[in-house]
């Protein structure tokens, strides 16, 4: 995850020309990568569609690239607890990132730097922020789509991972560094028509750490 300035400079404008959501530094998201019934602590490598997986947090730029990967934690593992162990929200936390917005679905909490969407909307404002954050944020659903759409190893039309969950996750690493740098050197791609098979339904947030409703609403009323 980048910290200069300017880097950043470059990755919000990237994202603002999406759907004019400002100060988006990054779109985070999970998938699971079907795996074999390990051997050893089977059961929590069972997810909730009731298959072995596990549990992939990816972070990514408006380019499909990604900044930050997590790939570590069994398919019993939900999303939330992955976000407050891993070293992207660290960052956030002791602001590192000092600036910018990371964009999350509701299964996330709300806080000050990590924004999800408003459950319910009643209001015009807030409908056009969801449609904005939708957009926006759509852009991690199509990178682990396009991911998987290359490596068909970790998608679920290759079949499942035969190997031990630590190379597993290794396996995911180097692809998505494969992935990366495809994008960097511009290498043709397939047509933009994938989609995550490895996304599962989302569980909803329901931890108290949700203290960004003002810095939410105070974009809502600023900007939409």
């Amino acid at each position: 995850m980048p910290t200069d300035p300017v880097e950043l400079q470059s990755v919000m404008q990237g994202f603002y020309n999406v759907a004019n959501f400002p100060n988006v530094v990054g779109a985070i998201d999970g998938t699971h990568i079907r795996i074999r019934a390990p051997s050893v602590d089977e059961h929590i490598y069972v997810n909730r569609k009731n298959y072995h997986s596990v549990n992939v947090q990816g972070v990514c730029d408006s380019d499909m690239k990604f900044m930050n990967i997590v790939a570590k934690w069994p398919g019993a593992t939900h999303d939330a607890f992955i976000w407050a162990n891993s070293n992207i929200s660290e960052m956030f936390e002791n602001r590192t990132i000092g600036h910018g917005w990371l964009l999350g679905d509701s299964g996330y909490p709300l806080r000050p730097w990590l924004l999800t969407p408003v459950l319910n909307p009643g209001t015009r404002q807030q409908q056009r922020y969801n449609e904005a954050h939708m957009q926006t944020r759509s852009i991690v659903e199509r990178s682990f789509g396009l991911l998987k759409s290359c490596f068909r190893c970790i998608d679920t039309s290759g079949g499942t991972l035969l190997y031990t969950p630590k190379r597993c996750c290794d396996i995911v690493i180097a692809v998505v560094v494969l992935h990366n740098m495809c994008i960097i050197h511009r290498i043709p791609l397939p047509a933009d028509n994938f989609e995550d098979r490895g996304r599962l339904g989302r569980q909803r947030y329901n931890g108290n750490l949700n203290d960004g409703a003002a810095v939410r609403q105070r974009l809502i009323n600023g900007r939409f």
